[in-house]
């Protein structure tokens, strides 16, 4: 879907199953030709529920593969809403239109502990072997009584907004780079994990961004930080992976696991094009390899170490250039109520909307100071200049 027009693939991608190409994802392109692409990768599990744990701690409990098909079917099961277990099971808990509740305490309802795969996920193999990290968006384990215990709390970037689909990675981007320039030489962590979801896009949900700009700001945000990260002293002794937490069945020719995976570094060699069978383990088995980590199950304690894609050569330069964003900001056409309205504009500057941010943007009469303009928004009028193609495609992607 992301790489179906990339010629250097050969017969590893196919036009056919194109949605998003050097339009939305010009840095995705660059940095696949100018590092290593892994064109045979698949993902471990089958959705968002096993694909966090599997990219997190290399395997995916019982209970979450046991009820991921009857959440995913809307039969009202709850499954671990990460590794966090962060959804709730009582409608508007706190925690509703909070992008901060992975860094939160919940209540014991709330909590899914028994969620966890046995040996947990790498946060803790990491706090365990005393090897220093932080976790920009990812939820973490809790204990029973829905905290996180101090000691991984204090890993975990509190100033980072997770999931919330009117945030942008742009902003996600630039708090994470912020606080990496805060933290230089010895307080640099070795291990970084940052999730950046705006490629998951809203589908056609009115009032949000359109499908296209939504991949197109992820793929600026990704490689504004990978940028950031090759600028710093710290990237001669460095390796990015960059991957996707599951392939929900995406369409492709070869695998509906198949999904994108990049190593980035000095230490990779320049465009390469592997084809060995990979997964999501692999990627968890070379970081413990790397920074001397026990294995967390069977999984990546049999896995092989990446391999086919590192130097003896190595390159120190930065990554290449980051290019602009192509596509226009647009939102998808329907109604807006005056919340997601809000919400829309609180979060085009990284903010949520609180009672706080309200405040300040009301005037003493109770008016909103800065009126809410929907500007390029998809309307009866404006789809019927959209080619029959582009209508498919988003309709194929809302479904």
């Amino acid at each position: 879907e992301d790489l179906g027009d990339y010629s250097a693939a050969g017969k590893w991608a196919d036009s056919h199953f194109d949605l998003y190409n050097q339009k939305e994802l010009p840095n995705l392109y660059s940095l696949a030709h100018h590092y290593a692409l892994f064109v045979n990768f698949m993902a471990d599990g089958e959705v968002t529920a096993q694909g966090h744990q599997w990219v997190d701690g290399a395997s995916d409990s019982d209970v979450v593969q046991r009820l991921w098909p009857e959440y995913y079917s809307n039969r009202g099961l709850l499954w671990n809403a990460g590794p966090g277990g962060s959804a709730s099971l009582m409608p508007q808990a706190p925690g509703a239109h909070n992008p901060y509740h992975y860094y939160e305490k919940l209540g014991d309802f709330t909590n899914p502990w028994i969620s966890y795969p046995q040996r947990l996920y790498l946060f803790n193999n990491l706090l365990q072997n005393q090897v220093s990290f932080e976790d920009f968006g990812e939820d973490t384990t809790r204990a029973r009584d829905g905290v996180i215990r101090s000691a991984l709390k204090s890993h975990v970037a509190k100033i980072y907004p997770s999931w919330d689909r009117l945030i942008l990675d742009t902003d996600r981007a630039k708090l994470a780079i912020d606080w990496l320039k805060k933290h230089p030489g010895a307080k640099f962590p070795h291990f970084v994990y940052i999730w950046l979801p705006d490629d998951h896009t809203a589908g056609l949900a009115p009032c949000y961004y359109t499908p296209d700009y939504f991949v197109a700001n992820n793929d600026y945000a990704t490689a504004k930080f990978i940028h950031y990260l090759s600028t710093t002293p710290e990237w001669k002794h460095m390796v990015v992976f960059l991957t996707e937490d599951d392939a929900q069945s995406g369409a492709d020719h070869i695998n509906a696991h198949r999904t994108l995976a990049l190593a980035m570094g000095p230490w990779v060699k320049k465009a390469t094009l592997e084809t060995h069978l990979y997964s999501q383990v692999n990627i968890v088995k070379t970081i413990e390899a790397t920074l001397g980590l026990p294995p967390m199950s069977q999984w990546d304690a049999s896995a092989a170490v990446l391999s086919g894609v590192w130097t003896d050569h190595p390159d120190f330069a930065p990554t290449p250039s980051v290019l602009p964003i192509r596509m226009p900001v647009a939102f998808n056409m329907g109604k807006c109520t005056d919340h997601l309205l809000l919400r829309r504009e609180a979060g085009a500057t990284g903010h949520i909307l609180t009672p706080a941010w309200l405040k300040a943007h009301t005037d003493a009469h109770g008016r909103h100071l800065a009126p809410v303009v929907q500007k390029n928004a998809y309307t009866p009028t404006s789809l019927l200049k959209v080619s029959g193609p582009e209508q498919l495609k988003q309709e194929w992607i809302a479904s």
